[in-house]
C-alpha cells in the first residue's frame, strides 16, 4: 500500500510522524550494541515507538501525500482518514494490523493498543548499509602466575660488589661545568663589555642612536557631507569650509522568523509549493535547507517574532499546519 510507504519514506527524514486520529510514530536515537551470547556487532540505528496521544494533524503526512501524488490537501486528508478506517476495522476484526517496514499494531483484551517494531530495517541514515557483523568469540589464555623466588641471605664467602668512583674523570668533568654554568650567567655582561670596548677604535664611527616613535593606528571611516554654495558665495580662508563627518555603522543582519509549510527532497517541488503559496496571498520562499539536505519552504518571513506568532494564529485558524523557525 502506498500509505504505508509514505509512512515509511517520513521516519528517515523525521523523528515523528503522526496519523490523525490514530496516534503517532516516534524514533529515537539506539547507539551500537555487541550481543554477549550470540557475539553479534549490531549498528546505530533509530528505534521506534508508538504514542496514542499524539492524534492531533501537524500536515506533514498530508503534505508529502499531497506532494508525492500531486493531489489538493483536503484530498491527501480523506485518503489518510480512508487508512485510518481500514486500520480500526482490522483492530476490530482481527485484533492486530501490520504496517509494511514500521511494526504491528494489536489491541488486547481490554482494548488498549500496543506496538511491535519492525527491527529489520534501521532508518538512521548516518548508518545506511551496514548491516550485523557477527564474530567469533576472542579466546583469552589465563598466564601462570609466577611466584618469586624466596629470598635467602648470602653466605660469607661472597663479598657484595662495591662501586668505585674514577676521581681523575670527575677532576675533569666538575670545572667544565660549572665554567659553563658561569658563562650562560654572565653571557649579557660579556656582550655590553665588548660592545664598549669595540667603539675604543678610533677610526671606527659609532652609530648614532635613533630613536622611533611608536605609531597607533586609528581606523575610522567617515563621508564628508558636501556643503553647496551659492555663486555669489566666496571663501576667503580655508577655515570658512566645514567637513561634517558621519560614522558609518555596519549593516546588522536582522533575525529571520519564518512560518514552515514544508520540507522536500527536490527543489522543482519546493519551488512548486512556492508558487501554489503566492497565488493563496502569501509571501513565500525556499529558505535554504535543514541538516538532513530537505528543502524548507515558508510562508511567510518576519523580522520580529510578535508578528510572526499573530500570523502564525492565523494560519492555524484556517486548518493549515505550520510551525515557527528562527534563523
Amino acid at each position: 500500500m502506498k500509505m504505508e510507504t509514505y509512512i515509511s519514506d517520513l521516519l528517515y527524514r523525521h523523528d515523528c510522524v503522526i496519523i490523525p486520529s490514530l496516534g503517532g510514530f516516534i524514533t529515537n536515537y539506539k547507539s551500537a550494541q555487541i550481543h554477549p551470547v550470540s557475539h553479534t556487532l549490531r549498528p546505530p540505528s533509530k528505534s521506534i515507538s508508538f504514542n496514542v496521544q499524539l492524534q492531533n494533524n501537524d500536515g506533514l503526512l498530508a503534505n508529502y501525500i499531497s506532494d508525492c501524488e500531486s493531489i489538493s490537501f483536503a484530498s491527501a486528508q480523506i485518503k489518510i482518514e480512508q487508512f485510518v478506517k481500514g486500520i480500526q476495522n482490522d483492530l476490530e476484526h482481527k485484533n492486530q494490523f501490520k504496517i509494511a517496514k514500521v511494526g504491528v499494531l494489536s489491541r488486547d483484551t481490554n482494548g488498549l493498543l500496543s506496538f511491535e517494531p519492525d527491527n529489520s530495517v534501521n532508518y538512521l541514515l548516518d548508518a545506511f548499509g551496514l548491516d550485523t557483523i557477527q564474530s567469533p568469540a576472542i579466546l583469552r589464555k589465563s598466564k601462570a602466575v609466577i611466584l618469586p623466588k624466596p629470598f635467602t641471605k648470602a653466605t660469607k664467602g661472597i663479598k657484595s660488589p662495591k662501586t668505585t668512583i674514577n676521581w681523575r674523570v670527575a677532576a675533569v668533568i666538575l670545572p667544565l661545568i660549572g665554567l659553563s654554568t658561569y658563562v650562560s650567567f654572565q653571557q649579557e655582561t660579556v656582550n655590553d663589555a665588548y660592545a664598549n670596548y669595540a667603539y675604543l677604535n678610533p677610526f671606527k664611527v659609532k652609530p648614532a642612536a635613533v630613536y622611533t616613535p611608536r605609531v597607533i593606528e586609528v581606523k575610522e571611516t567617515l563621508v564628508l557631507t558636501s556643503i553647496e554654495l551659492s555663486p555669489k558665495a566666496t571663501i576667503e580662508t580655508s577655515e570658512d569650509l566645514i567637513n561634517t563627518t558621519e560614522l558609518i555603522s555596519p549593516v546588522v543582519n536582522a533575525i529571520q522568523f519564518h512560518l514552515v509549510a514544508g520540507c522536500f527532497s527536490s527543489e522543482v517541488n519546493a519551488e512548486n509549493l512556492v508558487s501554489k503559496l503566492k497565488t493563496q496571498g502569501f509571501d513565500s520562499s525556499v529558505i535554504g535547507q535543514n541538516a538532513t539536505g530537505l528543502f524548507r519552504v515558508a510562508f511567510q518571513s518576519f523580522t520580529t517574532k510578535d508578528s510572526a506568532l499573530l500570523k502564525l494564529q492565523e494560519i492555524k485558524a484556517t486548518g493549515t499546519s505550520t510551525w515557527l523557525l528562527k534563523q
